[in-house]
């Protein structure tokens, strides 16, 4: 309900500003009973939750309440509260296992944290891991103890912007530098799709050396996405560096043009000390930021050249379209400052300021006005002819941008982001437009499916080797998709075939498709098809990577040693270093000690962390989980992450562990049988052989021709004394098998434990049943 909404918004305004609820009501005075209420029951929420979290009394920005006691968190150790907001905590701790500092936020209500704060928390540790800029402060990890999830983040031990400026005014040309450098990271958050919506002094902070990071995500959301979270009349943010759609709950409330009005505010107070809106109240202070012009830094600060007055009074425009398109626009206009250039924005004209007086004061202008509207109506009809073909070009210019942005998180792997804004991107009435958008989707649709096969690929099967299966499965999948996406049949004139990609997109995600393809085939013929078509895609001039994808070279030992210590100098794919570790693997050469190297230059590759723990899964689980881990950090939802993870964690006995991860991997759309193969194996060695009955059958409906499940199966059903159906479970399998498997006799011998098992059930009267004894096999 909207009256909801309010309540919980101003209870946030109370939390962010130590406002009294009679100041955050005098528009809403209908309210304040309410607010008051939900208000007690908050801390009376959160007092319970401090018995049960406190923590030292050392804290360098002393919270609101004495904490006596340290929570106990695995792998790390506390040493002190840094502060402490309406939502949770945030502490400087000390991660054991890499004897580094970091700063661990908590969501301290835990379990009773309402489901919009505790989306809130999770969204921002999202937000933040999936940015990587030298100025936004850096997740490392996201976990949950004891019900209170928490993610750890590099640890900036310069105090924030805030506390700088309160002890001193900036000088004008370190302001300019130290804005222009946030400006970059914003820049780089919104070309991931992330809007902040707090910018603020606060939540920049600043490193000993006194670079800025940006922190504190916990009101961005992405852009096209996430809608569920943001409701039409709802303001987030603080007020003084709120832009004024945000404080009326416009929809532009969260486009990117609301951080620049932010950036604005910032430097604003850096130049004179304070921000452009501040007033008495928090009613004040929208009255002003909604009606009033903010005064010229220069009135307040002398020192402050014209250039960089009109640069902060260009973001602080109250019209989101007359601020700066970008934060990089800002940045650079910003940098020519700095260097004594032109800069691009141009000062507000005496008659666009006139033109603002006579909107704040209509009355006062009504005659004079009178007097020229048949000229006005004149000139306006030439001037609006004029604005809409220049409109008409701006949007073309904006929904491009749109369009390369989808485009480039869809070649950067970030598919979720690039449909975000592809499927929900108009094309404004352009024809061509809607052609690349078309095209651009039906390539991302193409381009997850070829993820998910080589994923797949990589799956680890319970005591089988899942090659044989999986490989042959993966070949034939690769050869739909790229039937579908044009590549023609198998053996033609691989020359013509690469023809048709010259100008494709996507031509270097379709190449790493086409190697991992030619690590499934058996068939040496088309084994060499593909790699002679991956060459003509990725014209090497006989270098690194032509010779890489010579068949030549797959089964010689001599030169994939070679390859391999000329590999990272060449600088290829990350997916095609994956390719010689298995090549290296299969000749019987060390391809740990090549993955390391992989992994030591790529360490933000979700692939290099997952192809290095794969390779260590069977020689040492203990250090290949930690591989695992860092591929999920990377891609959480990563369901052969999971499932390999928890094949390492069974090899250490570590059973319930593993079944977690099983369940975490099928919690994803589209998640192979194979898992639940594997997770009915893991519950049956558990002893629970209900479930993994449900999970064998589950793997069977998705993978009927895998003999493996059926045989499971089986051994499952009689366990469960259910001895017809594991009989027609053991019949099955050895329909699948071969007359030749070596394994044949054994599930003969197993057919026929469950017909007798059946049989003595099924004569001995009634009361003696239930003594039936089980065949152990």
């Amino acid at each position: 309900m909207a009256t909801d909404i309010q309540i919980d918004e101003l209870i946030e305004i109370i939390l962010e500003t130590n406002r009294t609820p009679e100041e955050v009501c005098a528009q809403h005075p209908e309210l304040l009973d309410d607010v008051r209420r939900q208000l007690l029951l908050l801390r009376n929420v959160e007092a319970q939750i401090l018995t049960l979290f406190p923590t030292t009394g050392d804290s360098v920005a002393a919270p609101s309440h004495n904490w006596n006691r340290k929570p106990v968190i695995p792998g790390y150790e506390i040493e002190s509260t840094l502060g402490q907001g309406g939502m949770g905590v945030v502490y400087k701790a000390t991660q054991l296992n890499l004897n580094r500092s970091v700063a661990l936020k908590m969501l301290l209500a835990g379990v009773h944290a309402s489901p919009q704060d505790h989306m809130r928390f999770v969204r921002e540790a999202e937000a933040v891991a999936s940015l990587r800029h030298p100025h936004i402060v850096q997740v490392f990890d996201v976990d949950d103890v004891d019900g209170h999830p928490f993610y750890t983040m590099e640890y900036v031990e310069g105090g924030s912007l805030a506390k700088r400026l309160a002890e001193a005014r900036q000088p004008i040309r370190d302001s300019a530098q130290l804005l222009a450098t946030v400006a970059h990271a914003v820049e780089a958050a919104h070309q991931n799709g992330i809007i902040h919506r707090d910018l603020k002094p606060a939540n920049i902070l600043l490193t000993a050396e006194g670079s800025p990071k940006i922190s504190d995500f916990g009101l961005a959301r992405r852009i096209d996405l996430d809608m569920q979270l943001t409701y039409t009349g709802i303001r987030l943010g603080t007020p003084s560096y709120m832009a004024p759609e945000q404080m009326t709950g416009k929809s532009s409330a969260a486009d990117p043009a609301v951080d620049i009005f932010a950036l604005g505010a910032i430097l604003y107070e850096m130049l004179t000390g304070g921000p452009p809106f501040r007033g008495e109240t928090l009613s004040e202070t929208e009255q002003r930021l909604i009606s009033q012009e903010a005064t010229p830094p220069s009135r307040l600060n002398p020192k402050v050249p014209r250039d960089l007055e009109t640069i902060c009074l260009r973001c602080l425009e109250k019209d989101p379209r007359k601020r700066y398109a970008t934060a990089a626009e800002l940045a650079a206009d910003l940098e020519r400052f700095l260097r004594h250039e032109p800069i691009h924005a141009r000062p507000v004209r005496p008659t666009e300021r006139a033109w603002r007086w006579v909107r704040r004061n209509p009355l006062l202008t009504a005659l004079a006005v009178t007097g020229t509207v048949l000229v006005i109506i004149v000139a306006s009809d030439v001037a609006h002819q004029w604005s809409m073909a220049a409109t008409r070009r701006s949007e073309k210019v904006r929904l491009t941008a749109r369009y390369e942005s989808g485009v480039r998180a869809l070649l950067e792997g970030r598919y979720a982001e690039a449909r975000a804004v592809l499927v929900k991107l108009g094309d404004g009435g352009f024809k061509d437009i809607r052609q690349r958008i078309d095209r651009t989707v039906a390539d991302l649709d193409d381009i997850e499916e070829l993820d998910r096969i080589r994923e797949e690929r990589r799956l680890a099967l319970n005591g089988i080797d899942g090659a044989r299966f999986l490989n042959p499965r993966a070949a034939a999948k690769y050869e739909k998709v790229f039937a579908r996406i044009g590549l023609g049949p198998v053996h033609d004139d691989p020359e013509l075939v690469a023809s048709r990609f010259t100008d494709s997109d996507i031509k270097r995600k379709l190449v790493i498709g086409l190697d991992d393809w030619s690590l499934c085939e058996t068939d040496e013929s088309r084994q060499q098809w593909l790699l002679e078509l991956a060459r003509r895609l990725d014209a090497d001039d006989f270098g690194w990577r032509h010779r890489m994808r010579d068949p030549a070279n797959w089964h010689r030992a001599e030169a994939l040693s070679h390859l391999a210590s000329t590999a990272l100098a060449a600088d290829p794919t990350v997916q095609l270093l994956g390719v010689l570790g298995e090549r290296l693997d299969a000749v019987g050469l060390d391809a740990t000690a090549f993955m390391k190297q992989v992994q030591s230059t790529h360490p933000d590759s979700f692939y290099a962390n997952l192809a290095l723990a794969d390779t260590l899964r069977n020689d040492n689980a203990a250090e290949s989980i930690r591989y695992y881990q860092a591929a999920l950090a990377l891609r959480p939802t990563a369901a052969a992450a999971h499932n390999n993870l928890a094949a390492a964690l069974l090899a250490l006995d570590r059973t319930q562990e593993a079944v977690a991860h099983y369940r975490k991997a099928l919690q994803h759309e589209g998640c192979p049988g194979f898992v639940h193969y594997n997770l009915g194996l893991s519950l049956l060695a558990s002893g629970d052989a209900a479930e993994a009955i449900e999970n064998f059958q589950w793997a069977i409906k998705s993978l009927p021709n895998f003999p493996e499940g059926h045989i499971a199966l089986g051994k499952a059903l009689f366990q469960q004394q259910r001895y017809a159906e594991a009989a027609t479970a053991f019949v099955e399998c050895l329909r699948l098998l071969p007359e030749s498997a070596p394994t044949r006799a054994a599930i003969e011998e197993q057919l026929r434990h469950c017909e007798l098992s059946h049989h003595d059930a099924t004569s001995r009267p009634p009361d003696a049943k239930s003594g039936a004894t089980k065949a152990n096999f």
